[in-house]
C-alpha cells in the first residue's frame, strides 16, 4: 500500500512514493512509467513512513523508514542524489529507539534537514551526514510529522498536541564559523510594529486551553561559546546612529512585589536581563525606547515611545568583541497611517517620555529630602531656630512635591492645569497619562493631546522653577543653620542637566 507521496518541487513529473511494505518507486513522466528504486538493504516489513523530494535539486530525495515491527528500533534515513540509483544511510547521531516517522528539508537553506522520530525532533546542518537533538522543552514523545511554515517549525505529536518553534533564523544561519566563534549575533528577521493585544479585563485563567503567542517585537538571537565574566551588552541604534535602547547582563531588573498587587502574581511576567551563560540565547526588544518613568512593566503594557518603521542596527558586545547586524522594522500591514503621522506621534511621545523621566526623578528627590528633613527635625529638637527653618522648608517642599498621584485626570480623559500652581506629582502624572493616550494607537496625535501637552509643558517649567529655587536658595539657608548646629547637611542628590 502506498504510504507517502512526494512530488518534486524542482522538476514537473518527478514523483516519489513509498509503501508500507518497504518499497520506493519513482516516476519521471508524471506516472506513465514507474521504476523500483528501493534501497537494496531494505527488507519486507520495512515501512517507508515518509519521503521528501529535495527543494533544491532534481533527482535528490530523503526517505524515512520504520522497522520497529521487526523489533528493530534503529533509525533508518536514506538519501539519494541520483534518482535512486544509489542510496546512503545517513542517520549518524540519532540513537537507537528513535526510529523515523518523517524527514523534511528546510525551504530556504539547502542541506538543513529536520527529522521527527519516536522520541523527539532531530536536526542536521550537513544534508543528513550528522544529526543532533532539537529538543529544548519538548517532552520525550512520538513526533509524527512536521512542517516549516514561514520561519517557524511546527510539529505534530502523538498525544502531546501541536508544538511550534518560533523563528528558526539562527538555525538557518548556523555554520562551522559560528560554532567556532567566541560570540555571534545572528541577523534577525524583519520585525513588524504590531501592538500586542491589551486585555483590560481578567486574563484567561490557566485552566483554559490556550497557547502562548509568539513574542511581540524584534527577536534577537546570539551565541556565546563560553560563560562570560564581563558584561554582555545589546544596543539598538537608529538609521542616524543614535542609541535607541541598551540592555546588559548586569542590568538590575526590577522585580514585582506580590504584596503590592491586587491581581494574582502569575498574571505578571517580570523581564529578565541578558544571559551571559554559554550557549544560544534569545532576547526580544519590544521596539520601544527607554522610559525613565517606567519602574516595571504592567500587565497592560508600558514603556517609552514605540520605534517608527525603518532601518536599525543591533550591536552585540561580548567576549572582547563587537558584532553589528542590520534590523528592519516594518509597519503593521493592516495599518495605513502615513510615515509622517507616525513621526509626529513619535516626536510628541518622546517629548512626553522625557518629561515623565525628569519629573519622576524630581519627585524621588523631593521625597528623599522630606525624609531627611524629618530626621534632622528630631536631631534639632532643642534648637528652635533650626527647627523652625526645617519646618518652613518642609512646608515648601511638600507644596511643590504634592501628595498622592495628583494630576486630576485618568488615562481616557484630558485635563489642563488650573489656576493653582501645579506640583511635581501632578505634572508627572499628567505627562504619563498623555503619553499613554498619544501612544494608544498608530495615529497622529489629536489636536487636544497636542494642546494639553503644550499647557502641561508650560506648567512643568514653572513647577521646576519653584523646585530649583528651593534647592538653590532655601536649602542653602537651612544647611547654613545646620552647619552652625553641627548637624549634617541636607542633599537632593546629584542634579543631571535637563535635555
Amino acid at each position: 500500500m502506498i504510504y507517502t507521496i512526494a512530488p518534486s518541487p524542482m522538476k514537473a513529473g518527478e514523483i516519489w512514493v513509498g509503501t508500507d511494505d518497504g518499497l520506493v518507486q519513482l516516476t519521471r513522466d508524471e506516472g506513465k512509467t514507474w521504476n523500483d528504486v528501493t534501497p537494496k538493504e531494505l527488507t519486507p516489513w520495512s515501512k517507508v513512513t515518509h519521503i521528501s523530494a529535495s527543494r533544491f535539486h532534481s533527482g535528490e530525495a530523503y526517505a524515512a523508514v520504520d522497522r520497529h515491527r521487526l523489533e528493530d528500533l534503529r533509525p533508518y534515513l536514506y538519501r539519494t542524489r541520483d534518482f535512486g540509483k544509489t542510496w546512503q544511510h545517513v542517520s549518524s547521531g540519532i540513537p537507537e529507539g528513535s526510529f523515523l516517522n518523517c524527514v523534511r528539508d528546510d525551504p530556504k537553506v539547502a542541506g538543513l534537514l529536520y527529522a521527527c522520530t519516536e522520541k523527539g525532533v532531530y536536526i542536521s546542518f550537513d544534508d543528513g551526514d550528522d544529526w543532533q537533538p532539537l529538543q529544548f522543552n519538548l517532552p520525550t514523545t512520538s513526533v509524527r510529522d512536521l512542517v516549516v511554515h514561514g520561519d517557524d517549525l511546527v510539529i505534530a505529536t502523538f498525544g502531546r498536541s501541536f508544538w511550534v518553534l518560533d523563528d528558526v533564523t539562527p538555525l538557518r544561519q548556523w555554520s562551522a564559523k559560528v560554532a567556532s566563534a567566541d560570540a555571534w549575533l545572528f541577523e534577525p528577521q524583519t520585525a513588524y510594529r504590531v501592538r500586542p493585544g491589551a486585555d483590560e479585563g481578567t486574563p484567561i485563567p490557566f485552566d483554559e486551553p490556550q497557547a502562548e503567542n509568539p513574542p511581540t517585537g524584534a527577536v534577537l538571537d546570539y551565541y556565546l561559546k563560553q560563560k562570560q565574566t564581563e558584561a554582555v551588552q545589546l544596543e539598538i541604534f537608529d538609521a542616524a546612529g543614535k542609541s535607541v535602547r541598551r540592555f546588559a547582563s548586569t542590568d538590575e531588573v526590577p522585580k514585582t512585589n506580590p504584596d503590592e498587587l491586587d491581581i494574582p502574581m502569575y498574571w505578571v511576567h517580570d523581564a529578565a536581563p541578558l544571559s551571559a551563560e554559554a550557549g544560544m540565547h534569545r532576547f526580544v526588544w519590544d521596539l520601544r525606547y527607554a522610559y525613565a518613568g517606567a519602574r516595571r512593566r504592567s500587565r497592560r503594557g508600558g514603556g517609552g515611545p514605540i520605534a517608527v518603521p525603518g532601518q536599525y542596527t543591533v550591536k552585540l558586545t561580548a567576549a572582547g568583541k563587537t558584532i553589528s547586524v542590520p534590523l528592519v522594522v516594518k509597519m503593521d500591514p493592516r495599518v495605513k497611517t502615513s510615515v509622517a503621522d507616525l513621526e509626529r506621534q513619535f516626536q510628541l511621545a518622546s517629548k512626553l517620555a522625557t518629561g515623565v523621566g525628569e519629573f519622576s526623578a524630581a519627585v524621588s528627590r523631593a521625597d528623599d529630602l522630606q525624609k531627611q528633613i524629618a530626621a534632622r527635625s528630631k536631631e534639632a529638637a532643642g534648637n528652635a531656630e533650626v527647627a523652625s527653618a526645617l519646618a518652613e522648608l518642609e512646608k515648601k517642599v511638600g507644596a511643590v512635591a504634592g501628595s498622592g498621584a495628583g494630576g486630576g485626570f485618568g488615562f481616557f480623559g484630558f485635563a489642563v492645569p488650573g489656576n493653582e500652581p501645579t506640583t511635581l506629582r501632578q505634572v508627572s502624572a499628567a505627562l504619563g497619562s498623555l503619553l499613554g493616550i498619544v501612544e494608544s494607537a498608530d495615529v497622529a496625535p489629536s489636536a487636544d493631546a497636542a494642546a494639553a501637552s503644550e499647557k502641561w509643558e508650560a506648567a512643568g517649567k514653572a513647577t521646576l522653577a519653584r523646585w530649583d529655587a528651593i534647592q538653590t536658595k532655601d536649602l542653602a539657608q537651612v544647611n547654613s543653620l545646620l552647619e552652625k548646629a553641627h548637624l549634617r547637611a541636607l542633599k537632593t542628590g546629584e542634579e543631571k542637566p535637563r535635555p
